[in-house]
Formats: structure tokens, sequence, C-alpha cells
């Protein structure tokens, strides 16, 4: 797995730069400010464009709420968290 930090990186440019087949991107969620400054929907319409364009992501130190809200919206199998 290859861990990425979202709050350094945009999406769209990290699958821009990725070469298939992509290695699972593991996102650490404790790490990220912008689920206290863009909110939970931007994490998660992050989370969208880098499955969208191929890539499989696992999310660790996800937060109850960021783990709420991927079950509401039915991404919680898409978006399995590990330990």
């Amino acid at each position: 797995m290859l861990p990425v930090n979202l709050a350094a990186v945009d999406a769209a440019h990290l699958v821009r730069i990725l070469v298939p087949p992509h290695a699972p991107l593991l996102v650490d969620c404790g790490a990220l400010p912008c689920q206290r400054t863009q909110g939970v929907c931007f994490l998660v319409s992050q989370l969208l464009i880098l499955r969208q364009r191929g890539a499989s992501v696992r999310l660790c130190n996800a937060s109850l709420t960021l783990q709420r809200c991927l079950h509401t919206l039915q991404l919680d199998s898409v978006f399995p968290t590990v330990d």
C-alpha cells in the first residue's frame, strides 16, 4: 500500500501521475485538516475522485463521523477502513 496525504496533494493530480495498475492507496484520515476546515463532504469527494480514476483506497484513523457518513452514503464497502 502507498500512503497518501490528501492534505498535501490534490486527488485529481495524484491519479494523473499514478501509472496503472495502481498500488492500493492508504489514506490517514486522522492527519487531514480538511475534515475540519472544508468538511467531511470535501474529503469524500476527493476519495470518490480517486476511486473514479481506478485507485483502490483504504482508510486508516477514520473518525466516527466519517465512518457514519460513509455508511449513510453506502460507501463504507467502497472505502474500507484498516487499523
